[in-house]
């Protein structure tokens, strides 16, 4: 329900969905339905490019884990730690290797 109220608020038909999210417009009619067995990373990525965020709580009447005054959980930013981590063509690293008995720096 939410997928079909966004898309149309986005004034996207079925197929420009369907495009968008790299699918057939059949499943994204089957999604709009409720399919119970849609694949979970289609179901992220639809939301993803819709913009919609997907949150997680407790049931009502369950008690929590973490006690709700603490503060939100912050999790990291896997393509800034991928970047940060990266080699370019213009970077070297240098380590220290032993050369003839001695250690010395090298490029790698």
């Amino acid at each position: 329900m939410v997928i079909r109220q966004r898309r149309k608020t986005l004034r996207w038909d079925q197929a420009q969905l369907a495009e968008r999210v790299g699918v057939s417009r059949q499943w994204v009619i089957e999604m709009e339905k409720g399919k119970p067995r849609a694949e979970l990373q289609l179901v992220l990525r639809t939301l993803n490019v819709l913009g919609l965020v997907l949150t997680v709580g407790n049931v009502e009447g369950e008690s929590s884990v973490a006690d709700s005054s603490e503060m939100p959980l912050v999790l990291p930013d896997i393509d800034t730690i991928v970047d940060g981590n990266r080699l370019y063509p213009d970077e070297r690293r240098k380590a220290v290797v032993p050369i003839d008995g001695r250690n010395r720096s090298k490029d790698l």
